[in-house]
């Protein structure tokens, strides 16, 4: 399963919530219900690295404004490690009617990758076998004892809202909730702190930012494990409300759903291409765990360039333009420089004029690059560049404000 870094950063602040809720459980056996809850996690989540042939997990999520949606995502994921295949497919729709989608397919000797603007089919074949199949269990990250015991410390006496029900043929139902009375105050804090950097102003077409009086009005949750003690689903909701720089009150809402099916009996196929637009490459096979090598990694040398657009007159226009150059790259570090350019008339926008050459070495994890820059006022700003090895482009983060004008984060090549 593939997120958006925005969007996991907001997913896994939002479970950790719920998880907090609906793992307060009352005591059965020699474990609490929390901790039944967490072995549930931890023990599934093992498994589907190590001990299941093949599985499928679907992961949804909607979040609305006032009963009105706002983005919604969902991504199905199969394996199937007998036959080393795996096979991803994510859509994802904003309210402005922008969506986005991505189709993953992989096997011993083959990566095919769906464009998401050109319906081309981006297939890589390698000359060897690669790497089996893995599945990245989320609780071996460096973070996750941290985060457990943070966790662990704000669950306190929340322990007794939620039930467990077992049942006779050894499985559980887990389910609970709290209302904005039960919340206690820190949850409250972190919920706002979390809010007014999501809702900054990003769904511009509502220029919904949230600003003051933001607090958790209620939280439930279920999930159910099945007798060998794999959790098929959990299902969570958060709803929160604020107010906006005018003073209208919002009530977020936040639908998470995670479920896990055909264990041991998922079967994969691999997508005929027959009559599609295909584009083919040579691939390297790569040891580490960031998975096969960008094939040819200097052919992403050279400028890249979008368009900076703001909103007038009711409108998007072109005020100017941002640059950016790859002087160097291979599979292991990357450096070069980027510029923005503001039209005749955009003065007032121009002083947000950015400028800086960065440089920096690939995440073990992902193709992402964390690069820190200066804006001319600060140092030590973040960002994080990623190179879309079956899209020709890059993208680009930078965890800055942008007043008033739209952040496009896809660079295209500048080609003659």
């Amino acid at each position: 399963m593939k997120l958006k870094k925005k969007t996991a950063i907001f997913i896994s602040f939002t479970l950790g919530a719920l998880l907090i809720a609906t793992t307060a459980l009352a005591d059965i056996t020699n474990k609490s219900g929390y901790e039944q809850l967490k072995d549930a996690l931890k023990g599934t989540a093992e498994s589907c690295n190590t001990n299941l042939k093949s599985f499928t997990l679907d992961a949804s999520f909607v979040i609305k404004d006032n009963g009105k949606i706002l983005t919604s995502e969902n991504s199905l994921s199969k394996y199937d490690f007998q036959k080393n295949t795996r096979e991803e497919t994510n859509n994802s729709q904003r309210i402005n009617g922008d969506s986005y989608s991505y189709y993953y397919y992989s096997d011993k000797t083959t990566d095919i990758r769906l464009g998401t603007d050109d319906n081309t089919y981006y297939v890589t074949e390698y000359t060897d076998e690669k790497e089996p199949v893995h599945f990245n269990n989320p609780f071996e990250e460096k973070e996750a004892a941290d985060l457990e015991r943070i966790f662990d410390a704000l669950v306190g006496s929340l322990r007794d809202h939620v039930s467990v029900k077992e049942n006779s043929d050894g499985s559980k139902e887990l389910y609970g909730s709290l209302n904005e009375v039960q919340i206690p105050a820190l949850i409250n804090a972190l919920a706002s702190f979390q809010m007014k950097q999501e809702f900054s102003g990003q769904y511009n077409d509502q220029n919904l930012r949230l600003v003051e009086d933001i607090f958790v009005k209620g939280i439930g949750g279920s999930a159910q494990v099945n007798k060998d003690g794999l959790m098929e689903s959990i299902l969570g909701t958060a709803t929160l409300s604020g107010k906006d720089v005018q003073g209208t009150v919002h009530e977020i809402t936040v639908d998470i759903l995670l479920k896990l099916s055909d264990i041991n009996s998922t079967t994969i196929s691999k997508p005929n291409l027959t009559d599609k637009k295909i584009v083919k490459q040579e691939g390297k096979r790569h040891t580490g765990p960031r998975g096969p090598e960008i094939a040819n990694p200097e052919k992403y040398i050279g400028p890249y360039k979008n368009d900076i657009l703001m909103e007038q007159d009711g409108r998007f226009v072109k005020i100017g333009e941002r640059h950016l150059e790859i002087t160097h790259l291979d599979n292991s570090t990357v450096t070069g420089k980027y510029s923005e350019e503001y039209r005749e008339g955009y003065e007032q926008q121009a002083s947000q004029k950015l400028e800086f050459s960065f440089s920096g070495s690939f995440d073990n994890n992902s193709r992402d690059i964390n690069i820190e820059f200066s804006d001319g006022t600060n140092s030590g700003q973040k960002g994080s560049l990623y190179i879309d090895d079956y899209n020709a482009k890059v993208n680009l983060h930078l965890n800055r404000p942008y007043e008033n004008l739209q952040f496009d984060s896809t660079f295209i090549p500048v080609l003659e």
